[in-house]
């Protein structure tokens, strides 16, 4: 590091401090991060991807040091900064400027993807946006290649490696849930709805309540008078079960977007495949409530991509909790809104059925062991023992 003049700290996390800093007898300025040594392994597994990584809406990649207490990567330094200090000074953005943003991060997640890497972590602070306003992904400590994916599910990791809770997608919450295009685009969808409304979709005052949230609450509608194309993008890709959720063909030529983004090869993603065939079997489907094919909405999406809808798509009813999440268990779950291209097609469920399988079994097995602790207790009552 005896080649860079350091300047100010421009960004910290937990583990970590971001300084501006200066090569050594050049005009040349870089953002250099300093990780405590503690976080070797998930430094390099960020280093193992970012040198691979060539693309103008991701973060490059320079070097790294290791010296006797830290650990250090050179990256592009971003004056920007990130967009949770912009959205922090101006809460809300227009909806012009989250299109240009929007398209940013959307080829960004498809140059990442068609590369099998899964972000696993977009979010407002891990979105830089450099002197002309592009985005730029940074931070890779999370991202996740499909070939590790297929040999470990998601469920099986610890919290804090899943991703940050409030974008997170449902079915990272379940057993046997994982990391998937799907999941990239339930952040993406998070993300854009935060930068209009001013706050992520899906709030809590505890971690119980924004799990329970995120599982079974419909989507809160847009303040103000959003466009049809940018209600219906947002509610395709908020579609709590990943089946149905809004795929690369779609979004490529959503109408949201003043241009068709060519969709290029993609490689396949066993371990999802394999959670949808888990959760997609007929004895789930009828134990969940799921009667009837009627409420798959592929083909229908897939009619509107480029087209108005004829429907109010904001009419959903939508939750007004706020509050900031912390950690705790999982709750229980009432209603669920699906979502199609045409629109919102918005179907109360019975609460003895209620929503898809793939929302639906974690939650299931908690009710049963809390009411079993119910039953147990008043047994204790009725001999004396509390």
């Amino acid at each position: 590091m005896n080649q860079y003049h350091i300047y100010e700290a421009i960004g910290r996390g937990k583990c970590s401090t971001v300084y501006k800093g200066r090569k050594k007898k050049t005009i040349e300025y870089f953002a250099i991060k300093s990780v405590e040594k503690s976080q070797k392994s998930k430094l390099l597994q960020e280093v193992k991807i970012l040198h691979t990584l060539d693309h103008q809406n991701i973060l490059k990649f320079y070097w790294w040091y290791e010296t006797s207490a830290h650990l250090w990567l050179v990256l592009e330094y971003c004056v920007g900064g990130n967009l949770m200090t912009l959205l922090d000074q101006d809460r809300q953005l227009p909806e012009e400027s989250i299109h240009d943003l929007g398209w940013d991060l959307v080829r960004a997640l498809l140059f990442l993807h068609s590369k099998g890497i899964i972000y696993c972590d977009l979010k407002p602070s891990n979105i830089l946006l450099d002197e002309n306003g592009r985005t730029k992904l940074c931070d890779f400590g999370l991202a996740r290649k499909l070939s590790d994916i297929s040999q470990t599910s998601s469920s099986s990791l610890p919290q804090a490696k899943r991703g940050t809770p409030c974008y997170m997608a449902p079915e990272l919450f379940e057993d046997g849930g994982v990391h998937s295009y799907a999941s990239d685009f339930w952040a993406l969808g998070c993300v854009l709805y935060e930068c209009y409304a001013g706050r992520p979709p899906f709030v809590g005052r505890e971690f119980t309540q924004l799990v329970k949230s995120i599982l079974s609450d419909p989507i809160p509608p847009l303040p103000g008078t959003p466009s049809r194309p940018f209600v219906n993008l947002i509610n395709s890709l908020l579609i709590k079960d990943p089946a149905e959720r809004i795929q690369w063909p779609e979004l490529c030529g959503h109408a949201f977007w003043r241009n068709k983004l060519n969709l290029v090869s993609l490689p396949p993603q066993p371990a999802f495949a394999n959670m949808v065939e888990q959760y997609a079997k007929p004895c789930l489907s009828v134990r969940n409530g799921d009667k009837s094919s009627e409420n798959r909405t592929p083909k229908s999406r897939q009619k509107d991509v480029k087209g108005a809808s004829k429907q109010d798509e904001n009419s959903v009813v939508g939750s007004k909790t706020h509050g900031t999440p912390v950690k705790s268990t999982p709750g229980g779950r009432r209603t669920q809104s699906k979502v199609s291209g045409r629109g919102v097609d918005e179907k109360q469920k019975d609460p003895s059925g209620a929503t898809r399988g793939v929302n639906l079994l974690r939650l299931s097995r908690i009710a049963k062991q809390n009411l079993q602790r119910e039953n147990e207790k008043e047994n204790y009552r009725r001999a004396g023992v509390c």
